[in-house]
């Protein structure tokens, strides 16, 4: 019976050492961010609407996962769209005129060495953009 309780304490000191080691995997780091629909959206008249959800894609341990309420997100247009905060689009233009770009930005945790800022885009257009009516 001593050798099953030696080989019980050997287990659980080998266990408890390796609980006790660091791990690189600890702390997840973000790498990238794809917005969906990647192509964007082509808006046909005033109050149209698109939603974009930001995926993150991240290492230690490598998975994709929604960041769409942890990023910042803009529209470098002006007097085209509306945009919110959850990554809702309303186009407001009712000349079907119009283009750019959404951007969702996340900003790493402060004070990590690795703090970056990472952005995502997708295009934005009027469905008439590019046309006479747009000149």
């Amino acid at each position: 019976m001593s050798r099953m309780r030696l080989r019980v304490a050997c287990l659980l000191g080998i266990l408890s050492f390796a609980l006790a080691l660091p791990s690189c995997g600890s702390r997840q780091q973000l790498v990238s961010i794809a917005l969906q629909p990647s192509g964007g959206f082509v808006f046909e008249g005033f109050g149209a609407t698109g939603q974009f959800t930001a995926m993150g894609t991240y290492i230690h341990p490598p998975e994709t996962k929604d960041i769409t309420n942890e990023v910042v997100w803009s529209l470098d247009i002006e007097n085209f769209a509306t945009l919110t905060q959850a990554g809702l689009i309303t186009y407001t233009r009712t000349d079907g005129c119009g283009s750019g770009d959404v951007t969702a930005t996340h900003h790493s945790d402060l004070g990590h060495s690795d703090d970056a800022v990472l952005t995502g885009t997708a295009p934005v257009k009027g469905g008439k953009d590019g046309t006479q009516g747009c000149q």
